[in-house]
Formats: structure tokens, C-alpha cells, sequence
């Protein structure tokens, strides 16, 4: 159980540097190319981490039998997609509404993982 927590606690992390590093490379974009690319880089780690450890909270959320866990595990892997989709379309097309699509896709997945972990503590506590 405190395995579980621990991480569904480093996800929320891990989610908020993937949003820290985006947000520096937007405000350093103009300064300097090359640190620009190192952060986009670390950027985009995070990003994938954030998405395994989704993956991760969809199995437990599966494990628990019931439907509305796996109904939030669900929207949490959608809406981190939808935000990765968003990011990779920005970077092909330079066109700034992908920019706002991964916002959004971030911001509800915060959301659903936030409110997954909660769920998931509460039910597996009494195991």
C-alpha cells in the first residue's frame, strides 16, 4: 500500500517538472536556442514518464473491479495522449493552437490523476 502511494505521489511530481520545464522552454524560447533544446528535451523525458506511470495507475485502477477507477484511468490516458499529441503536432507544424490543445489535455489529466490517486488510497487502504 505505501509502495502504491509513494508512487502515485512521485507521478504528481513528475507531472508538475514535465509542466515546470515545458513553461521554462516557452519563456527562454527567444534567449537562447541551445538551452532552449536541453530543456524541450528533459521536457519531453518527463512527459513519457508521466505517461508510464498513467499506464501504471490504469492497472491498479483495473485491479479494483470497479467501474468508475477504470472510467478515470480511461480519461487519464486520453487526456495525457490528447496532451502528447498536442506537443508533437506543435514541434511538426509550429502552429500555436497545439500549444493550448496540450495545456488542456495536461490540466485534465492533473485533474484525473489527482482525483485517481485520491480514489485508489481511499480503496486500497482497507486492504
Amino acid at each position: 500500500m505505501r509502495e502504491i502511494y509513494k508512487y502515485s505521489i512521485f507521478s504528481i511530481v513528475i507531472m508538475f517538472l514535465a509542466f515546470s520545464f515545458g513553461l521554462v522552454r516557452a519563456m527562454y524560447d527567444t534567449v537562447q536556442d541551445t538551452f532552449s533544446t536541453g530543456v524541450l528535451i528533459l521536457h519531453i523525458i518527463f512527459a513519457g514518464i508521466t505517461g508510464g506511470f498513467g499506464v501504471y495507475l490504469y492497472v491498479l485502477a483495473n485491479r479494483t473491479g470497479l467501474l468508475f477507477p477504470k472510467f478515470i484511468g480511461v480519461g487519464n490516458l486520453v487526456s495525457i495522449g490528447i496532451a502528447g499529441f498536442g506537443g508533437l503536432s506543435y514541434l511538426l507544424t509550429d502552429y500555436e493552437w497545439f500549444t493550448k490543445v496540450m495545456l488542456y489535455g495536461f490540466e485534465f489529466s492533473l485533474a484525473l490523476t489527482s482525483m485517481l490517486i485520491g480514489y485508489l488510497y481511499c480503496f486500497m487502504r482497507h486492504r
